[in-house]
This record gives C-alpha cells, structure tokens and sequence, in this order.
C-alpha cells in the first residue's frame, strides 16, 4: 500500500544560562534601561521559559526574589522587550563550590500567565510532532472513479503529547503542563464535483485498507469520485483538544490546533477493452 512522505520539523530551543557569583552582595538598581548581556556571558540575562520540570535544587535549595531597586521608582522593576515585560529578580542559591557560601545571580523573568505559558507549552508540543503520516488506497495519483478511495493515518502520528515549561517566582517556580490529544481526523478530499469538496471528518486516525476488503467497501473515512480529477491538492489534518494544568492548581483548556498534510491526487476512469 501507498505510504506518504514523513516529514519532521525539527524545533530548536536556545537555553541561556546565567554565570553565577559565589559571593553574596547587594542587588544593583535595576532600570529599564540597564546593559542587558543575552549571550549569558554575565550575571543578568534575559531568560525565557524554561522547558521540562525545574530539577530538585531549584525546588528545594534556591530562591528567587524580586530585588531592591535603590531609587525607589517601581518602573525600575520592570522592562519591554519585543512586547513582552520582564521583571528584575535575585536568584540565590547554596554555592556548589563554597561551603556555607551562596552563589547570587540577577536575571530579568518574563511577567506571562499561566495560560500563555500553557500556549507556548502547546506550540512546543506541536512541533515535536510530524504532520501527519498519510496511506490511501488506492494510491492517491492513481485513483479510480467511482471506487472508494480511503484515507488514514499512521499510529505515529496519532498520540498524545505532554510538555512542561516553568518560570520562577518568588514562591517557588510555577510549573505548567500541557497536554495535546488528538480527537479526530479531517479530510478533504478537494473534489470539484462533490458538494463542499467531499470534506469529512472521521473519529480516530481511519482504517487501513487491506486486500481481502474488496474495492466496493465505504471506509469510515473514505471519499468516492465521482468524475476524474487531475492533480488536485486534497488536506488530510489531525485535530488536537489542548488541555493544560499548572502545579499551583491552575487548570484550562486552549483552541483546538490541527496539524496537516497536502496529497495531491489524480483520479481517472478505468477504460474497457473490447475484443470480438
């Protein structure tokens, strides 16, 4: 049977992490307009959200707390960059290399919800995915009017996906999960002749067809032509319900997603042959 082209995308996630001081000091005066080093060649950084879940020092030895700011005015707290806020914290956490001693780094936070990190979360969780892995039957460049031509997808490609991202606060770090689950396949078949393109949605990734099944069987997601087409881009998508919770008991669901693939697809009549 035919099988369709896997596809991945590969997502890259840059981690900047801060050079921490072991030495304990006062917490400079923060300003909107403060030097800020994004290569995390320095002590201050502006960090995003961190994918997976906070290991156990950052759980249980290190604290984050907002700073200080020696000029009183609160806007120093704060900063805009490529809109989004940040806010100027303290990390401090016991020294790996001291004992008895801490290790005191500054780092500007991003001020989000837990429904934008529950997003961001999703989009990652997406990405892992490749669109989807699509079979029909027949091929799809050799279709045949008036015999069903069923679509499916491959188990890879339907599965549940988890990601955890977590920001720090002063209250310990909030940890957000979200969770993609796939709830039902889409396709359009893009035929010009059938009433709104011949667009279905089925439950579950579809049937594979096997031999034994006789070309005269409807699949629960299959599609017949009516009259031929030539190389008409059909849609085959994977609809995904987004939930999320966070570990302070936060909990939501976000717009569905779909991931897609584009078939293109050729269907003609079977000619007669005629002999005396």
């Amino acid at each position: 049977m035919p099988r369709g082209i896997f596809t991945s995308r590969i997502f890259r996630v840059l981690i900047v992490t801060a050079t921490c001081a072991t030495v304990v000091s006062a917490a400079p005066a923060a300003s909107a307009s403060s030097e800020i080093d994004v290569g995390g060649s320095g002590s201050t950084l502006i960090v995003g959200l961190n994918v997976g879940e906070p290991g156990h020092r950052e759980t249980t030895a290190c604290r984050w707390n907002t700073t200080v700011v020696t000029d009183g005015d609160e806007r120093s707290h704060y900063m805009e960059r490529d809109g989004v806020t940040y806010r100027w914290y303290a990390r401090i956490c016991p020294s790996k290399t001291t004992s008895g001693g801490f290790e005191l780094t500054y780092h500007w936070v991003p001020v989000v919800s837990a429904e934008t990190m529950a997003s961001q979360a999703s989009t990652y969780a997406l990405g892992l995915i490749p669109v989807p892995l699509v079979g029909t039957a027949p091929p799809a460049h050799r279709g045949v009017v008036k015999v069903p031509m069923w679509w499916w997808v491959s188990r890879a490609s339907w599965r549940t996906i988890s990601v955890s991202v977590w920001l720090p606060t002063p209250t310990g770090p909030l940890t957000v999960r979200a969770t993609a689950k796939p709830v039902r396949l889409l396709v359009d078949p893009a035929d010009p002749h059938a009433r709104g393109g011949g667009k279905r949605g089925c439950a579950g990734p579809g049937v594979v067809w096997h031999e034994a099944m006789g070309d005269a069987i409807v699949g629960p997601c299959s599609h017949v032509y009516s009259r031929p087409v030539r190389n008409v881009g059909a849609r085959v998508s994977i609809e995904w319900a987004i939930s999320w919770k966070s570990n302070r008991g936060a909990s939501g669901r976000l717009p569905n997603r779909r991931t897609t693939r584009l078939v293109r697809v050729s269907v003609g009549e079977i000619q007669a042959l005629v002999s005396d």
